[in-house]
């Protein structure tokens, strides 16, 4: 069923938006250009990005203001009224905390939400998105100025934007795309939209993003300059860019590749993907100093120190019936079936290279993981390695997920408090293993 559709104040507007789905996990969802709420549920391609996001959790959509149902303002509007906009519906909806996922010039307000209200976003999913749409001297990957006025002539309400976003000719999806567009907006309100969206500069606000980014490139899309997006991404704190084969359109439908790296970049699983998926406790070790232990003891003194090392390590392995998945160096990414296994082998480990005078940092996160021919994929491999970069000098930090489903003894746990792991939305709360 569609959901229904509200209304949220904001300033002396009003933004129209709807709540799909529920869950303890919120997503807002800003589409790109002019949209319209009603129409949305008429065209399955688009309706199905909404939906599948409802598997995850709840799914937020909105109008933004000067199109479909919400508001027309009296003149530009500003980045800074774009995030209050969207902040105004999360209120309005009850969400304290969402991921926000747009493309274009909903991306655009999804990062300066992430700036300005910085409490709020755990952690940001953009697609068609540059630092500036417009090209200037020291940005040349934008558009050019006379850029906004093709789409004077895509023919708006005719399903002329189709083309621009990649979607394959159909007659089917042209009929409720035709009706999407002018519904959306009249053929100058969709100009300004698009003229607005030109105006867009987010290099001001860059810095101040410290939420995880994932920025999709979708390997054929021809309004989006891979270098700007390269750019962007290297100007961020904490962002990554994943390429996706195919043009925008094709990519964001529901099984596509673009909702697949939401999905695995939030959640860390692909529930669209054929590879075979378990709940694994995945475990992450590395030498402390090990640079400073190689300056000391020589090549050949290291060698036979990692050597021995690496005994120790693969000992408890196979003791607490942990698998090992890849070995880098002096670090090693190991799983497990229990959490208690897991809990016992990091402290076998600690202790025993505590004693020959070697200190280890250790991660432990539990999940659903994506295996792999040549390994494991997924948020706990990636969260695992991050409390470990959080753990001192032989130090054990686990989860609260581990200890939630550690059932068996072990060794008692010190909680050290909530952290932000790098490039994982949200926050964990970390314990330290103790004797």
């Amino acid at each position: 069923m569609r959901p229904e559709t509200r209304f949220a104040r904001s300033g002396d507007l009003y933004i129209a938006y709807q709540v799909a789905g529920e869950g303890e996990r919120d997503f807002v969802q800003s589409f790109g250009g002019p949209t319209h709420l009603e129409a949305l549920w008429e065209i399955p391609e688009i309706a199905g990005t909404v939906e599948q996001l409802t598997h995850l959790g709840r799914a937020i959509v909105y109008d933004k203001r000067g199109a479909g149902l919400s508001d027309r303002p009296p003149g530009v509007v500003t980045l800074e009224e774009r995030a209050t906009d969207l902040v105004a519906v999360m209120d309005a909806a009850g969400s304290e905390q969402a991921v926000l996922v747009g493309s274009a010039d909903g991306a655009a307000a999804s990062l300066v939400t992430a700036a300005l209200f910085p409490h709020r976003v755990s952690g940001v999913a953009a697609s068609q998105v540059l630092a500036s749409f417009l090209a200037d001297a020291e940005h040349p990957w934008g558009m050019q100025p006379e850029a906004a006025e093709m789409f004077r002539h895509q023919q708006w309400g005719e399903a002329g934007s189709l083309s621009l976003i990649g979607f394959a000719p159909d007659p089917r999806l042209a009929e409720g795309w035709r009706r999407w567009e002018r519904m959306a907006a009249t053929p100058a309100a969709a100009l300004w939209s698009f003229r607005s969206m030109m105006a867009i500069d987010l290099r001001p606000y860059l810095s101040r993003i410290h939420a995880p980014v994932l920025i999709v490139r979708p390997d054929e899309d021809f309004l989006v300059d891979p270098d700007g997006v390269t750019w962007l991404a290297e100007h961020l704190p904490d962002a990554r860019v994943v390429d996706v084969p195919g043009r925008i359109g094709s990519a964001i439908l529901p099984g596509g590749p673009v909702l697949d790296e939401i999905e695995e970049f939030v959640v860390g699983t692909r529930t669209s993907a054929t590879t075979e998926r378990a709940l694994r406790v995945v475990l992450v070790t590395d030498l402390v100093r090990s640079t400073a232990l190689l300056d000391r003891l020589g090549e050949d003194g290291w060698r036979r120190l990692l050597g021995s090392h690496r005994a120790v390590v693969r000992a408890a392995l196979a003791r607490y019936g942990g698998t090992e998945i890849d070995t880098a160096g002096d670090g090693f990414l190991a799983t497990f079936e229990l959490p208690t296994h897991a809990l016992r082998c990091a402290q076998e480990i600690r202790d025993v290279c505590a004693g020959h005078g070697v200190a280890v940092r250790q991660g432990i996160d539990a999940g659903e993981v994506s295996v792999l021919p040549d390994g494991i994929a997924g948020l706990a491999v990636h969260a695992a390695a991050r409390v470990a970069g959080h753990a001192g000098a032989g130090e054990v930090l686990v989860t609260e997920t581990v200890l939630a489903l550690a059932t068996g003894n072990h060794a008692p746990c010190d909680p050290v408090g909530a952290r932000v792991l790098k490039g994982i939305p949200g926050r964990r709360h970390l314990y330290r293993l103790g004797a």
